[in-house]
């Protein structure tokens, strides 16, 4: 389910509140953009014009149950997900 159109800074403030506190090695590549980025390649490399970047979720969330991550969306489709939790 997608749920909310980010920019690679909102992914990195998102990744950051969900894990909390984190050691400063850690935060700091999660606050380096480009290094981010990288780590997103699957998403970040097919972009085209038009593309857009989005959180989203599974539907069903509980103990051993779902995920969250983001998607590359074209035409108002994910065409590439990639996986950041496992519940």
């Amino acid at each position: 389910m997608l749920t909310k159109e980010v920019t690679l800074q909102e992914i990195a403030d998102w990744l950051l509140k969900i894990f909390g506190p984190l050691s400063e090695h850690i935060s700091s590549d999660v606050r380096d953009l480009d290094m981010l980025k990288e780590k997103l390649s699957p998403v970040y490399s097919e972009m085209k014009d038009g593309d857009q970047v989005w959180l989203c979720c599974s539907q069903v969330r509980g103990p051993l149950t779902g995920h969250e991550g983001v998607a590359l969306v074209r035409n108002g489709q994910p065409v590439i997900y990639k996986k950041i939790i496992q519940y």
